[in-house]
């Protein structure tokens, strides 16, 4: 009678089970799912012919098998883990597309440095860090050169919504179109933190690798994330 003396199943592929081969986690696909389906069918194999041929009067550690068994169970379920969490991400996913669309036709503020001058009248706002005791705006033509300079006071900090004549320092009206602005806050003589903020409609729902994303009428696209006010 031939015998074989009962080793633990090949480190090698133990490793190749649990994932321990390679430094980057791939991300759960159906080769994935087919190749741990594979090896624990060898590891199955490999265990019968250990056990059919072991030496009798070594035996297989019952501790050693049930720790390989439970190897083999522990990456099944952690890939089917990653199967659920994908299929649960793309529906959140999806939900927050469905979600966002309720904005579309609706006005935002949105990070942004642009003024769309339209009928004489345009919108735009200010978000502050902190509370400040002077904010100032200069208004810039296509040329960049400073058409208006507003002096709006002091503000608390959150959102400041600014309205713009479409006049110039000298009360000259201007032609519609686009223009830009540039802020500075100050409280106690320091510079306060002031981010400008682009008024526009939300024409669009678009979903991307960053998460969903709102496109804008004045051709910019913003995750939903970045809006600061809903007009």
């Amino acid at each position: 009678m031939t015998s074989v003396q009962s080793q633990p199943i090949s480190s090698s592929v133990l490793s190749a089970v649990n994932g321990t081969g390679s430094s980057s986690t791939a991300a759960p696909s159906a080769s994935g799912a087919q190749e741990t389906k594979k090896m624990s069918t060898d590891f199955m194999t490999m265990l019968v012919a250990q056990m059919k041929y072991q030496d009798p009067t070594k035996p297989v550690d019952s501790a050693q098998m049930t720790s390989q068994l439970a190897q083999i169970s522990t990456v099944d379920g952690i890939n089917k883990l990653n199967t659920s969490m994908s299929a649960l991400a793309a529906s959140l996913s999806s939900n927050q597309a469905l979600q966002a669309s309720s904005l579309i036709g609706k006005h935002v503020m949105a990070p942004g440095n642009g003024v769309e001058l339209s009928g004489g009248q345009s919108q735009f706002g200010v978000q502050l860090d902190t509370a400040a005791d002077s904010v100032k705006v200069n208004i810039l033509n296509a040329a960049g050169q400073v058409v208006n300079t507003m002096s709006l006071g002091g503000h608390e900090a959150g959102m400041m919504p600014v309205t713009w004549n479409g006049t110039s320092s000298n009360a000259t009206k201007l032609p519609d179109g686009h223009y830009s602005f540039q802020v500075a806050a100050v409280s106690g003589g320091q510079p306060v933190g002031a981010t400008g903020m682009e008024y526009a409609a939300v024409q669009s729902v678009s979903n991307s690798t960053s998460g969903v994303l709102l496109n804008l009428s004045n051709n910019k696209s913003v995750g939903a994330g970045a809006v600061q006010q809903i007009l």
